[in-house]
């Protein structure tokens, strides 16, 4: 059934593909995001604002079926732990709230396998232990979303814990790892057996329309993670396969590389410049982030494309970026 669905965050990263897809389907869509979107589509609107303004949410509520709630503060550096909260929780509450008073029953959350913490081996039935101020940000709307269900039998509330989303057009974690194994300038941290599981943008927003059709009434949780889930030796030897580099054999010890990362941690305080290598960064690389996402398997989901299909297109992208750039670059000069 065709819908009006309001996407709050739907020029970001994730969002601009979820509103592609829902509207190829026939879905009518209105936005919210603190960016406005350039773009102009068929059966899109956006309202420029932020969702925790009351007003703003209350005018985007008209005629709609079902919210899809990405907007959310992320970022690994220069957010306090009250900015997360401020957004993550209370932007979710504000959303709720003005959802019940427009008598909307459908909710989908996309919320994070950060609420698991340091936990490795999960699934939606481990208990969550977040360990940093986004992950807990993201258990306190979890929560909110959940408490909203069950305050009404027909509502339908459906939380999205992805695991680190790649797929071009993102600069985050994957897209680091792509440029500095295409640039010559990775190196391995540790021995890279820990597993890191991940997911290509196009797998993430098939997987949440798959959901939404299927689910009914009630509250259903969702890990996402393409598989197989892959060992960081086992990734970087597909990425560089895939780019045509070749496979990269040293490594440094990971105590050596936070040590020297903490030179970096220092010097971000005092300039205010995140560094891409930080302490913090390379204890994340070498840290499992093994998240299993068999559920939504059960129910009949297929991936339509391998790990090694988003890292093509992913490096692809890269390249013409880079390409680009340079170009951009020669020409000013």
């Amino acid at each position: 059934m065709k819908q009006m669905i309001l996407v709050t965050g739907n020029s970001g990263f994730i969002g601009k593909y979820l509103t592609g897809l829902l509207l190829e389907k026939g879905n009518t869509i209105r936005g919210i995001d603190i960016r406005p979107r350039k773009d102009i589509l068929n059966g899109f609107s956006q309202i420029d604002g932020n969702i925790l303004d009351r007003n703003i949410v209350r005018q985007s509520m008209h005629d709609v079926d079902a919210i899809i709630h990405l907007a959310a503060e992320h970022k690994d550096f220069g957010i306090t732990e009250a900015d997360y909260f401020h957004v993550n929780e209370q932007g979710t509450k504000v959303l709720l709230e003005e959802a019940s008073n427009a008598y909307i029953k459908k909710f989908i959350l996309y919320s994070s396998v950060a609420i698991y913490g340091a936990q490795s081996n999960t699934n939606e039935e481990t208990a969550p232990a977040p360990n940093n101020p986004y992950g807990a940000s993201k258990l306190a709307a979890e929560r909110l979303v959940t408490a909203w269900a069950k305050g009404d039998p027909d509502r339908t509330a459906i939380i999205i814990r992805p695991t680190v989303v790649f797929g071009p057009n993102s600069k985050a974690n994957i897209f680091r790892l792509i440029r500095q194994v295409c640039d010559g300038r990775f190196i391995m941290v540790g021995n890279g057996e820990n597993i890191k599981s991940i997911a290509y943008v196009e797998n993430l927003v098939a997987a949440t329309m798959f959901v939404i059709e299927k689910c009914s009434k009630g509250i259903q949780i969702f890990n996402y993670a393409d598989e197989p889930h892959m060992k960081t030796y086992e990734l970087i030897a597909l990425i560089c396969k895939v780019s045509g580099r070749k496979s990269i054999k040293f490594h440094i010890p990971l105590e050596l590389a936070v040590t020297a990362g903490k030179f970096f941690d220092a010097l971000g305080k005092v300039t205010g410049k995140d560094f891409s290598i930080t302490g913090a960064r390379m204890k994340k690389f070498a840290t499992p982030t093994y998240h299993r996402a068999e559920k939504i398997r059960t129910l009949g989901f297929i991936a339509q494309h391998s790990i090694e299909d988003g890292l093509k297109i992913n490096i692809s992208w890269y390249k013409q970026i880079k390409t680009l750039t340079s170009l951009e670059s020669e020409s000013s000069e």
